[in-house]
């Protein structure tokens, strides 16, 4: 047999994390440093730094989030929690459908209906040459993650596009918009964003950006089909300029967001209840660990501990550390202590702008959290919230746990029916410059381009039949 782990001795104060939340032994204290959810989407202060590549001057790239490293950070984010990173894989997954597919819209029983074909030599050798399949699942990982898809477009000496590729969302950044026509002109990529030895002068990989208000027709002006924006005669900018790739912005917009685009599953980040989710199994994995049992639970602000360090002068991170041993010994000695009995604790507390109560210190004392089952219910009550702020039944990806959570078939397929229904203005978006590219090619004009969904079957029973059910 093992030997029996032995539990947190009295009196011993146990740190669990970085932020100081711990576990005091003497009177089974539970502390926890509450993080103050904020926008990490938020527009950034600092205004964009100029900078030259090749004797060529950009007016330098606008940060994405606070850091400029806000893909990185979601990406992070994403797999530390298995409910978001299931709900992103599926939403994935259900925006890619079927793959992208060619072919004509015919009547059939007086419905105008989608019929894929495949008699297009051009079309199937420009799908064959640019992994399309692969394609379309970069541009949906990005767009159901970021809601922005960057694709680039690359000619051939007959002016030809003969290359589409889908440049990773993580890796990439606008320049700032140029003040006279308040557009967007070039993509920076680079896989250094965010980092400290990133050298914008070898670094950066520099491509030209179409206008995303109107991208193939301002690709008819660079080639000289179309007059200039102010009805100049047709220029061949592409010939003068030596213009050969070009990005298409392709996003989900989003209100006041003119560079990159805010997902509405964010909210699951702004609210608090992501926090709240990952705090769980943290917390939950620590007093298995130490074997603890709680009868007081306190909840200090973000700012406790530095508001200490500021008014008592403490700089010296050792020193720091120590002195947050020393508050939650004097904590622990005011809880053991029979003479404080009935005795009532001070806290100041302030309000935010919105109104909500924000609390330096909050003293609860609770029954047995592992014993009650407290840590299930609000892991399910979590699961459940991300998952609607993620537009994701839980019942689909299993994300409620405990029992009698099940729905049937009917139910399932139906809220599978609804989700792939909710992915129509995606696809719209991600087969745009598929389009594009049919107009400069000269393509056929009757193909259209499409996303079906994914169709299941089930065999009727006793039948042999198969019966479609999406």
């Amino acid at each position: 047999m093992g030997k029996k782990k032995e539990s947190a001795p009295v009196g011993e104060i146990i740190i669990l994390d970085e932020l100081g939340s711990a576990y005091l032994g003497g009177q089974k204290v539970a502390i926890t440093v509450l993080r103050q959810s904020r926008d990490f989407m938020a527009d950034p202060e600092r205004t964009p730094q100029a900078f030259q590549i090749k004797d060529k001057q950009y007016r330098g790239e606008v940060p994405w989030g606070e850091n400029n490293d806000l893909p990185a950070v979601t990406i992070g984010k994403i797999y530390k929690n298995p409910v978001v990173s299931s709900g992103i894989k599926f939403s994935i997954d259900t925006l890619y459908g079927d793959g992208i597919k060619y072919g004509r819209i015919i009547d059939k029983d007086g419905e105008k209906v989608f019929q894929e074909a495949n008699d297009i030599d051009a079309i199937n050798e420009f799908f064959e040459n640019n992994d399309i399949n692969g394609y379309h699942l970069q541009c949906s990982s990005d767009m159901t993650t970021f809601y922005n898809v960057f694709v680039e477009i690359i000619f051939n000496r007959n002016k030809e596009i003969v290359a589409l590729s889908a440049k990773e969302a993580a890796f990439s950044r606008l320049e700032e918009m140029d003040p006279q026509t308040a557009r967007v002109m070039h993509h920076f990529y680079s896989a250094k964003w965010g980092t400290s030895n990133l050298d914008r002068n070898k670094d950066i990989d520099v491509t030209r950006v179409l206008d995303s208000r109107w991208p193939l027709r301002d690709l008819k002006m660079i080639m000289g089909q179309l007059p200039g924006p102010d009805g100049e005669d047709p220029k061949d900018s592409m010939t003068e300029e030596k213009l050969y790739r070009f990005i298409i912005l392709v996003n989900y917009p989003t209100p006041g967001r003119p560079y990159y685009q805010k997902p509405y599953w964010f909210s699951i980040f702004e609210s608090g209840w992501y926090d709240f989710a990952c705090k769980i199994p943290e917390f939950k994995n620590a007093l298995m660990d130490n074997q603890m049992q709680i009868k007081y639970h306190i909840e200090l602000s973000e700012d406790y501990f530095p508001s200490i360090f500021r008014s008592e002068g403490i700089t010296d991170q050792e020193k720091q550390k120590a002195r947050i041993k020393k508050e939650y010994s004097d904590l622990n000695k005011f809880l053991s202590d029979h003479r404080n009995s009935g005795k009532s604790v001070i806290s100041f507390v302030k309000y935010s702008p919105d109104g909500k109560e924000l609390r330096k210190m909050k003293i609860n004392v609770i029954d047995d959290q592992m014993k009650d089952g407290k840590y299930i219910e609000d892991s399910e009550e979590a699961s459940n919230v991300m998952s609607y702020g993620m537009n994701v039944h839980p019942s689909l990806i299993g994300s409620s746990p405990g029992k009698s959570k099940t729905i049937n078939g009917t139910e399932a397929r139906e809220l599978w029916i609804i989700k792939q229904s909710q992915m129509k203005p995606f696809r719209d978006r991600l087969l745009m410059p598929l389009y594009l590219i049919k107009a400069i090619n000269k393509w056929p004009k009757d193909i259209v381009f499409a996303i079906p969904n994914m169709v299941l079957t089930t065999l009727d029973n006793g039948t042999g039949s198969e019966k479609k059910i999406s």
